[in-house]
């Protein structure tokens, strides 16, 4: 009798089996396209985020260049809330419309608060550092993760939200800063002008000499790039750093062959004399470039394209050669105690300098900045600036591709001497 029915239990007992697979299979693949859907939804999100944070970047780099202390913050928001809204999100599928005024905010350090522009008076507005852009997106649909909610417990939403956050100031670039000379525009500095001259790369050019309207030959003189035209302005760009560049069409003055200005010229050689002192390790006024050597006639007779000489000499420190190979003997050579000033150098023999129409000072005694040029500074001067004039070599304009000086260039570190330019910090 019982074992008339023990196939029929062993039927029951295969469908129950067969339905606690079903189960078993069924929550099987719920937990595998819910872990795949995991991979697949984060991996949006990840996608997205950085979509974001290239939004957030642009955002900060766009608003940190009018971190000036002299243009109102409304430009610097503004700046960067286009340049944040120009990024797109979702797979470049949706424009970031989340970047408003509480989306661009200021700060004075990185260690305070940082507060949006309205809730910042003109007083700390002109000491404002540091700005930081947020960039955001929510109710991003979740497209497989919400197939775990089949298990228990489980309460997985069906959108999520993403941000991202960047920090940006203006710091040095590597590249250099400008030295306070007017470069004539090719032509301008004959009367009458010949426009079809014009300046070849590795050109030696000479300074003026004389002031206006009775200028000698040459083709550069003196010029404060401040408001300021006094001599000892001149000096102080020349022992300093000149970073901050005159606009376009600023018109510069104080031309001229200022022969006091003579010992801050040679301190970018390593030669000091009189009031010009060899600076205190770590500080910048009257730094020298990394090598003192110098370029004329005598030590360079070919008179053009020095300037990859001058990188190898810089490479090893090369000092000053002495007063040999000059017409004088009016400057401090130093001896080798000097040698120590070229290991603690920087970049200051390449530097910017400012073209403009020199017809322009044959009558006022000023003229408008038409662009940036390279030069190298290629000799001291003798003191009181006798004995001939000293000489520029023509590296080509700021914005040549591969210029050694351009005016915008990668963030330097902490002791970088280039002119401001906007740099991510977080």
């Amino acid at each position: 009798m019982n074992r008339k029915n023990q196939p029929g239990r062993r039927r029951r007992a295969g469908h129950r089996e067969r339905g606690v697979v079903s189960i078993v299979v069924a929550l099987s693949l719920a937990v595998l396209i819910g872990f795949v859907g995991l991979a697949l939804d984060l991996g949006k999100l990840y996608v997205t985020k950085s979509e974001l944070q290239n939004s957030a970047d642009a955002c900060a780099l766009a608003a940190a260049r009018d971190l000036t202390g002299a243009i109102d913050l409304k430009i610097s928001e503004a700046d960067g809330i286009t340049a944040g809204h120009l990024n797109y999100a979702l797979f470049q599928g949706s424009a970031v419309q989340m970047l408003t005024d509480s989306n661009v905010t200021y700060s004075t350090s990185l260690s305070s608060s940082f507060q949006p522009r309205s809730s910042i008076n003109a007083a700390t507005a002109a000491t404002i550092k540091y700005v930081q852009c947020t960039a955001g997106m929510a109710g991003i649909a979740n497209w497989f993760i919400q197939v775990l909610n089949v298990l228990p417990g489980m309460n997985v939403a069906q959108t999520s939200a993403v941000s991202a956050r960047a920090v940006a100031t203006v710091g040095a670039a590597q590249t250099t800063c400008a030295i306070p000379v007017f470069m004539c525009k090719p032509g301008t500095e004959v009367s009458p002008p010949n426009p079809t001259e014009t300046y070849t790369l590795g050109q030696w050019i000479s300074s003026k000499q004389g002031s206006p309207p009775k200028y000698g030959p040459g083709s550069f003189g003196w010029a404060s790039l401040t408001g300021d035209k006094s001599a000892k302005s001149i000096r102080d760009q020349l022992t300093g750093n000149q970073c901050t560049l005159p606009v376009a069409g600023t018109l510069l003055g104080s031309p001229g062959n200022k022969f006091t200005d003579s010992g801050a010229w040679n301190t970018r050689f390593g030669l000091y004399g009189g009031a010009y002192k060899a600076p205190a390790a770590g500080t910048t006024d009257g730094t020298p470039d990394f090598t003192g050597f110098a370029y004329t006639p005598t030590s360079f007779p070919s008179q053009q394209n020095a300037y990859s000489d001058f990188v190898a000499k810089r490479a090893i420190f090369k000092p000053y050669q002495g007063d040999g190979p000059l017409p004088g003997s009016g400057l401090n050579t130093g001896g080798s105690a000097q040698q120590s000033n070229y290991y603690n150098g920087a970049d200051r023999r390449l530097a910017l300098a400012p073209e403009v129409d020199c017809t322009q000072y044959l009558t006022n005694k000023q003229a408008n900045v038409l662009d940036w040029v390279c030069v190298l500074m290629l000799d001291p001067m003798e003191s009181g600036g006798g004995a001939g004039p000293v000489h520029l070599e023509f590296r080509g304009r700021s914005t040549d591709p591969g210029s050694p000086c351009a005016t915008q260039g990668v963030p330097g570190d902490v002791n970088a001497v280039g002119p401001q330019v906007p740099v991510l910090v977080q």
